[in-house]
């Protein structure tokens, strides 16, 4: 089907192969993207979901009509603003975990902004599924930050953070921030003293009615998204006393929903009403976050065991600053928390494959894409030490890349000597990965595999890694 996105068509249902509507309008936007669908509404326009036909793979893509029917006072000062804000969204697209910009137009007195689209589930549809653990907040917290921390070094504000606009993305799992078309360059604020009610109700920072914006109004609004998922609780307005002038989540939280004081106390700083007395920057919250113990996830909700923190912060809040192929001045920080967390439950298989996508996203490469012999030295030291120390300490010093080094030094570097050792097809295989021992019974040097090295020169890496390994100096920023 093919969707006429004319606000004024009485029959918006057209055929697959549609040109134009029987109201008219043409069906193709720039006769490229194809709508065939409703993604989602706002106060100023609509989302859809639309096909790429100028692309042999015809991929999906969201595209944002923005109207101002209504506001006719903001239209010259949006119009005037939306060159800037596609520059804007082009560079926040940098991030792997907001939406790359395709395009921007526009089209019949309106304004369209075409994005990558995302498959997964919003946290607005998780939250029907029952509340968040104290675990799950935390890996949440984790993953979202360092966006937000991106975003605002941008000199952006959001400006409308809430579970609809935080997609699980279904490849792997991570947080995806979108919906920026609220999102404004802090200087304007002009515009924002005009736009007020742009963020939404019960979610947006109290001064952000106010005409005022700062990054702690972000991070309130991600404070409350919080409490919506630790409770469970879909309509946050019940949990705001208006007397008091804060939030009373804890009244809310499941019977089974055992949560620390320590995280307690971060979502209590995140959602206060003067903005002064909220944490300044989500480098602030990711410092508080690293000092709290961690939590033992083998027990369930009512007997999770909350241990005491050694002297350094937490390995799964250690920011490691690499270089992007794509531009030496940019910074992209890896979070290990999912790693981590499934190395401490022997899930083998899954660490495993994390740490591919770990490797590519230090590459700024997609997740699970090969890497080339030569692309292994671009890799920082403090990455390919951060991976190899969780595997060593998981396994008790059975599994990780300076074992498997020191397994290849004591065979001569004899590759096909080391794959006896460690029991590996010494071949390429598509079923190479199926071929290994998913158990902590499966020989030292076992794992990390090579699932992630180029299929033609698979054998070479272990010498690019042993050569890594010597010359890296390592530290932890």
């Amino acid at each position: 089907m093919t969707l006429c996105i004319n606000p004024h068509c009485q029959q918006p249902n057209n055929p697959d192969t549609g040109k134009v509507c029987q109201c008219g309008s043409k069906l193709l936007l720039l006769d490229r993207y194809r709508p065939i669908s409703i993604l989602g509404k706002g106060g100023f326009g609509k989302t859809f979901l639309a096909i790429d036909e100028h692309k042999p793979s015809k991929p999906r893509c969201a595209v944002k009509q923005l109207s101002f029917v209504g506001y006719e006072q903001l239209v010259k000062k949006a119009v005037d603003l939306f060159e800037q804000e596609a520059v804007v969204l082009e560079s926040l697209g940098n991030h792997p975990q907001i939406p790359t910009l395709l395009a921007y137009f526009t089209h019949e007195e309106r304004l369209y902004i075409v994005q990558e689209f995302v498959e997964g589930v919003t946290l607005e549809q998780e939250l029907l599924q029952g509340a968040y653990s104290e675990f799950r907040i935390r890996q949440l917290l984790h993953s979202i930050l360092p966006v937000l921390k991106f975003v605002h070094e941008q000199n952006i504000l959001h400006r409308d953070i809430k579970p609809p606009n935080i997609i699980i993305r279904a490849s792997d799992g991570k947080p995806v921030l979108i919906d920026f078309g609220v999102a404004k360059v802090l200087q304007s604020s002009s515009f924002i003293s005009q736009a007020t009610a742009l963020g939404t109700l019960h979610y947006a920072a109290p001064e952000q009615f106010r005409g005022s914006v700062f990054q702690s109004s972000d991070l309130y609004s991600l404070g409350v998204t919080c409490i919506s998922l630790i409770t469970g609780v879909f309509s946050v307005e019940k949990m705001y006393d208006g007397a008091n002038l804060g939030w009373c989540w804890r009244k809310f939280l499941p019977a089974t929903n055992i949560i620390s004081n320590g995280l307690g106390e971060i979502l209590d700083k995140l959602i206060e009403f003067q903005p002064i007395q909220r944490y300044q920057s989500a480098q602030e919250v990711l410092q508080a976050l690293s000092l709290l113990p961690s939590v033992n996830t083998n027990l369930p909700p009512t007997q999770i065991n909350y241990q005491i923190p050694v002297t350094q912060p937490s390995s799964a809040s250690i920011p490691v600053t690499i270089k992007s192929s794509a531009s030496q001045t940019s910074k992209i920080e890896i979070y290990y928390i999912k790693l981590e967390l499934l190395l401490q439950s022997q899930k083998w298989k899954e660490a495993d494959l994390e740490t591919w996508k770990l490797l590519c996203m230090a590459l700024n490469k997609p997740p699970e894409t090969k890497i080339t012999s030569n692309e292994i030295n671009l890799i920082h030291c403090e990455q390919l030490h951060k991976i190899d120390q969780l595997w060593i300490e998981a396994s008790n010093g059975k599994f990780g890349f300076s074992v498997q080094n020191r397994i290849f030094e004591s065979v001569g570097k004899d590759y096909v000597l080391f794959c006896q050792h460690v029991q590996w097809q010494s071949y390429n295989s598509t079923l190479f990965h199926q071929s290994l021992k998913f158990t902590s019974k499966a020989p030292p040097g076992h794992f990390p595999s090579r699932i992630w090295a180029e299929n033609d020169k698979y054998w070479r890496y272990l010498n690019i890694i042993a050569s890594k390994l010597s010359q890296c100096s390592v530290t932890i920023i």
